[in-house]
């Protein structure tokens, strides 16, 4: 929602005070967006694999994600498999390889299940961490470099109507109205530049980085529940130790979700 909410009240502030100020049509020039967005995308091109800069419309989509896994959710299964693991045994887990969805809980799993000693699992999960961490960062940097190129376009702009607006002043009659009309084009690259960058690719590109100290997090949290459960640690205990990794805030928001589904599941079995 923050998302929308961001793109909504930015957007329409924005063009609410462009109207306020004689209309969209004086703030519209072709040449001036050509030469920011040609420009940008061609430093983009220059500066990166073509392939990648494909894929930012994958990344582009984790903006609008709303399915993100929380920690809460993570804790709550590590939990769960730690009790299933001390009641039966570490082989049990293979029966929830197919309920769970997240491919690092199923790779820590299977290393599990397969008898791997807690060294090389923790070694195999982190650097697949580290891997994970190495693509999201790629999608966030286009972003930034797209928002470091758009400003500087938007001056190149500036300098090409600054330049056309000075030959044309010494041309006659016209030359006030032609420096007026220069002055204008020229400030409107710049414009286009600055609203790219500082309501769009800077945004984004922070939203991006977010998303993935979010993930990485729940990530982390994986590693280290998956390596109690194989050392048969008390569920309480790895439920403590897990919950160490989150802020105060989202502590108390763990237990206070797990205390209304112990009620929920206390007041079906008096219903039952």
């Amino acid at each position: 929602m923050t998302t929308f909410l961001g793109i909504v009240v930015g957007a329409g502030l924005l063009f609410y005070a462009i109207f306020t100020q004689g209309g969209i049509g004086i703030f519209m020039d072709a040449p001036s967006f050509m030469i920011v967005g040609g420009g940008t995308l061609a430093a983009l091109l220059m500066s990166y694999p073509f392939p990648r800069i494909v894929r930012v419309a994958k990344v582009l989509i984790q903006v609008f994600r709303s399915d993100v896994q929380t920690p809460a959710w993570v804790i709550k299964l590590m939990v769960e498999l730690s009790f299933k693991a001390r009641q039966k045994s570490l082989l049990s887990l293979e029966e929830d390889l197919k309920r769970v969805d997240n491919r690092f809980v199923r790779l820590g799993l299977e290393m599990v299940i397969d008898g791997h000693p807690a060294p090389l699992i923790k070694e195999v999960l982190d650097t697949e961490l580290d891997f994970v961490e190495v693509r999201h960062r790629a999608g966030e940097h286009i972003f930034r470099t797209a928002g470091k190129f758009s400003p500087a376009f938007g001056m190149i702009g500036t300098l090409i109507g600054l330049v056309a607006m000075l030959r044309s002043m010494g041309e006659g009659d016209g030359a006030a109205t032609a420096v007026g009309q220069g002055m204008a084009i020229a400030l409107i690259t710049t414009f286009y530049g600055a609203m790219a960058t500082y309501l769009f690719f800077i945004p984004v590109a922070e939203k991006l980085r977010s998303r993935s100290d979010d993930e990485m997090l729940v990530n982390r949290i994986i590693i280290e529940g998956i390596l109690l459960i194989q050392a048969g640690i008390n569920p309480r205990i790895i439920e403590r130790k897990l919950n160490s990794f989150l802020p105060p805030h989202m502590r108390a928001l763990y237990y206070d979700t797990m205390l209304k589904e112990s009620k929920n599941k206390t007041a079906v079995k008096k219903g039952a």
